[in-house]
């Protein structure tokens, strides 16, 4: 692709999976295509430029949702007229406000960036511009022609987590509800907004109810397929941190970048910072959360 951030992969039924491969976040978007308009699932950390990219893939009306606003899915929002995200009021005041420097600092250092492209694509004056977000609800359809897209609410990683189920497919578009890797279940402050394990127990619940229907599943993280029935077993797992029901985690304490947090010690303003977070390993499902065992 002419932006050398990202690599694309062409998945079955029309989806392409635009993936950030050098940045520890592995952050990925996806371009679902209909008959009539496609559908942008997230914009990407805004490192590089995804327009350019989604130029070169679809040449027709595009229409943006964001899974939910944290500052690696929304970050080149405002390329796009219009975004639109769960009708959540500090989701849409953050997307109106964007992310400034100073917020953004934490994510912005060498060591989180493959070797090389720190230096062409991490510039000084990182930031997230303002957009014009529109707020959708639970159970709303996206109609791209021929081809229907039903959102979904998801609260828990975030207050304002959406997942996007797509009818005709039987495909799984899961944001940051679920994907391969660390669930992070541990946020609290502006910045993030706060995390609630029992609610996010609920949402995995949910589409894990799904797992048999579905066809595949497509993560806003590190994979852009996995398998449905992946979701029971993360589903079990969360429940079962929220019930306490655990053994021992492995305590973080200073190098907090895999719970994506400025370090211990440091302080950035909208951050909160917590002393008690574990990583739990709950049948291979990894999650960060605060002490949550005895």
């Amino acid at each position: 692709m002419g932006d050398k951030w990202f690599s694309i992969s062409k998945l079955p039924n029309d989806i392409f999976a635009i993936m950030e491969p050098f940045h520890f976040q592995e952050v990925i978007s996806y371009l679902i295509i209909g008959k009539k308009t496609a559908l942008l699932f997230d914009t990407g950390a805004g490192i590089g430029n995804i327009q350019e990219v989604i130029k070169e893939l679809w040449d027709g009306e595009i229409i943006v949702v964001n899974s939910h606003v944290h500052f690696d899915h929304v970050g080149d929002n405002h390329l796009f007229k219009e975004v639109l995200v769960y009708d959540c009021p500090e989701a849409i005041d953050r997307l109106k406000k964007g992310y400034s420097q100073a917020e953004l600092a934490p994510h912005n250092k060498s060591d989180l960036f493959e070797a090389g492209y720190f230096e062409k694509f991490a510039k000084k004056n990182y930031h997230i511009k303002p957009c014009n977000p529109l707020p959708v609800d639970d159970g709303h359809i996206i109609d791209l022609g021929e081809r229907e897209i039903k959102v979904i609410y998801t609260p828990g990683h975030s207050p304002d987590s959406i997942v996007l189920l797509d009818i005709n497919s039987k495909a799984l578009f899961t944001g940051d509800t679920y994907y391969p890797g660390h669930l992070y279940a541990h946020y609290e402050g502006e910045f993030y907004g706060n995390s609630q394990i029992d609610i996010y127990a609920n949402s995995l619940e949910k589409i894990a109810g799904m797992a048999d229907e579905l066809i595949s599943v497509h993560p806003g993280h590190n994979e852009p397929v996995i398998s449905p029935h992946i979701l029971k077993k993360a589903a079990k797992a969360m429940r079962q941190l929220a019930n306490c029901d655990i053994s021992d985690g492995e305590h973080l304490f200073g190098d907090l970048s895999i719970a994506s947090l400025p370090n211990s010690g440091e302080e950035v303003e909208g951050y909160v910072i917590p002393d008690d977070l574990f990583v739990y390993n709950i049948d291979g499902v990894r999650i960060i959360a605060r002490r949550r065992h005895k």
